[in-house]
């Protein structure tokens, strides 16, 4: 599904090169449960951005289902963005005015799918809000929601076009441990269901979700191991 090869990203501040990442390779295999970890500086959000197509390595290779990604036009990349990636995000990335079931149509208004209609479109998102057990909070704007059903919220979005694969930055970074526990637990029955899942996080107890830990310093690969034998985590699933 996903192939890195020799991955390097430099940026320029003025004459400065920052090497963010310095030669990373990687697979990640359909129906995987993956958490990608390292202190900040380590690549991480990099690699994350370039894996979701939001930003281009400097030199090496991004497959993405036997594609080339760097010879994709901008125009399919926005495909792939909007169909086979979906996003979340710890500050969850909610429009304010609109309603949880408006929030989640979102993605369909930019779908490829023709003569789509708007009854259609509402009928997807109930079924999204019901996987992410919101069904009950349809008409919520979010600020009316808590910190977990606006991450509910933006999960339900984030699956609306049955992505290929589902990627996650901190998502349970502004939740407390009971609300953690119940976000993970919907990616772990996403999981289940069949949904390949990549979680960027700084928390073992969160990792301990995922099959394999994917550990990152100074832009390179420091580890890539089943979760029971992550020792750096000290956990098992």
């Amino acid at each position: 599904m996903i192939r890195v090869r020799q991955m390097k990203k430099i940026y320029r501040v003025g004459e400065e090169e920052i090497r963010a990442l310095r030669g990373v390779d990687l697979h990640i295999g359909k129906n995987e449960m993956i958490a990608v970890m390292g202190a900040s500086g380590s690549g991480k959000s990099t690699l994350m951005n370039i894996i979701g197509c939001l930003d281009k390595p400097t030199e090496g290779s991004y497959e993405l289902d036997g594609q080339p990604v760097s010879q994709m036009s901008e125009a399919s990349l926005a495909l792939v963005r909007n169909e086979k990636i979906g996003f979340v995000f710890q500050s969850f990335e909610l429009l304010a005015r609109q309603t949880a079931l408006e929030n989640v149509e979102l993605p369909l208004i930019y779908s490829r799918e023709a003569g789509l209609t708007s009854r259609e479109r509402t009928r997807r998102a109930l079924h999204a809000l019901d996987r992410v057990r919101l069904a009950d909070r349809v008409t919520h704007r979010p600020s009316q929601l808590s910190g977990g059903q606006k991450q509910r919220v933006a999960i339900a979005r984030a699956i609306l076009n049955k992505p290929a694969i589902l990627m996650a930055d901190e998502p349970t970074g502004n939740l407390d441990s009971v609300t953690t526990t119940e976000i993970m637990e919907i990616f772990r029955q996403l999981h289940a269901e069949g949904q390949t899942v990549l979680i960027v996080t700084h928390e073992n107890e969160v990792a301990a979700y995922c099959q394999r830990v994917i550990r990152l310093r100074d832009g390179l690969v420091l580890s890539d191991l089943p979760i029971a034998q992550d020792q750096a985590g000290q956990v098992i699933a």
